[in-house]
C-alpha cells in the first residue's frame, strides 16, 4: 500500500503564481491529471538554489 510508486510522468503544462505575501502556488499538469502545492518564500529558494544546482551540473557532466 505504501511502497514506492513510479512517478514519470510527461509534464503537459505548468502554472505559476504569488497567493500572497511570502506564498507561492505551483499547479503542474501531468498525463491528464493536476498536481497543485504551495510552497513558502524560503521553500521556492531552495527549490530554485536545487534546480540551479542540477542546471550547471547537469552541463557540466554532458560537456565532457
Amino acid at each position: 500500500m505504501f511502497g514506492p510508486k513510479k512517478l514519470a510522468a510527461t509534464l503537459d503544462g505548468l502554472e505559476i503564481g504569488a497567493t500572497g505575501p511570502g506564498t507561492i502556488h505551483f499547479v503542474l499538469s501531468a498525463n491528464g491529471h493536476l498536481v497543485t502545492t504551495k510552497l513558502t518564500a524560503a521553500e521556492a529558494r531552495w527549490l530554485a538554489s536545487a534546480l540551479e544546482h542540477w542546471a550547471a551540473s547537469s552541463e557540466t557532466i554532458a560537456a565532457h
